[in-house]
């Protein structure tokens, strides 16, 4: 699986059909460079257009594609494979049928939504976009610094494409997820020590 589009992914998956999640802008980049390298390019969508998540320009360059196929009103349900991936399985969201395509090459450009409404009522500070604020000071944080992935609610930290002023990019995720581990240790080790 990957999560951006390089000339490095584009020569692993030459001549091969693929499959790309996503109807933004950042998918239909990703759809027109791989076409040019690859047999086919599946794009899952799991909206009924690109009007209102992509650019003009790019939705005309993807219409004039041949080999780029737009399914609509479809998700990933499955993937298969023992040391690699081998198999995805896609559904329609308006008839339920599902289809199987042996592919090995999986390109991921989903996710500007940060999906944080379920933190609504716990204290955790959301930026109007709704990711979540890493960082900052708060009244809950009272006099102590409080560390860069650390959320408005002490000992809670973020990572990743949910943080407000992440990257968005996998490589930037899994960094942040590594230093968060020393933060962790640095908040229980702080817990540990006696009130003076």
């Amino acid at each position: 699986m990957w999560y951006w589009a390089s000339p490095i992914e584009a020569r692993v998956c030459a001549e091969q059909e693929i499959v790309l999640v996503g109807g933004g802008n950042s998918a239909g980049q990703a759809a027109v460079f791989l076409s040019g390298h690859a047999r086919r390019v599946n794009m899952v969508i799991r909206g009924g257009g690109l009007g209102s998540s992509m650019s003009r320009y790019l939705i005309e360059r993807i219409e004039a594609t041949p080999n780029i196929e737009l399914m609509f009103n479809t998700e990933v349900v499955g993937l298969d494979g023992d040391a690699a991936l081998e198999r995805v399985r896609w559904r329609s969201r308006l008839s339920g049928e599902e289809s199987t395509l042996d592919v090995s090459n999986l390109f991921l450009f989903a996710g500007a939504d940060p999906a944080t409404g379920w933190l609504e009522g716990c204290g955790v500070m959301l930026d109007r976009g709704g990711f979540v604020v890493t960082g900052q000071p708060s009244a809950q944080s009272q006099s102590r610094q409080v560390p860069p992935l650390e959320t408005s609610v002490p000992g809670v930290f973020a990572v990743g494409d949910v943080r407000s002023g992440s990257v968005k990019r996998v490589g930037g995720a899994i960094g942040e997820g590594a230093q968060v581990v020393a933060a962790l240790h640095g908040f229980l080790g702080d817990m540990a020590k006696p009130a003076l």
